[in-house]
């Protein structure tokens, strides 16, 4: 995959041992299948469809995901 980012930002390769980087979010039940997350400035929301007991009001967890490994 090309990428715009300059080569120097994100180094030439990942080092021997790997990286470790510990992430916090603070995740709350609202209802029924709402969920809200907060990390630092940022809030998001996941809902389910429907059909697994939620309003389908926000992208459910799994698209999260999707996004992120395509981010």
């Amino acid at each position: 995959m090309t990428t715009d980012i300059p080569h120097e930002v994100h180094g030439p390769e990942l080092p021997a041992g790997g990286v470790k980087r510990t992430m916090v979010v603070d995740c709350e039940h609202v209802e029924k299948m709402l969920h809200k997350g907060v990390r630092n400035q940022f809030t998001i929301y996941s809902d389910e469809p429907e059909r697994m007991g939620g309003d389908d009001n926000y992208p459910p967890p799994l698209a999260y995901i999707v996004s992120g490994i395509g981010f």
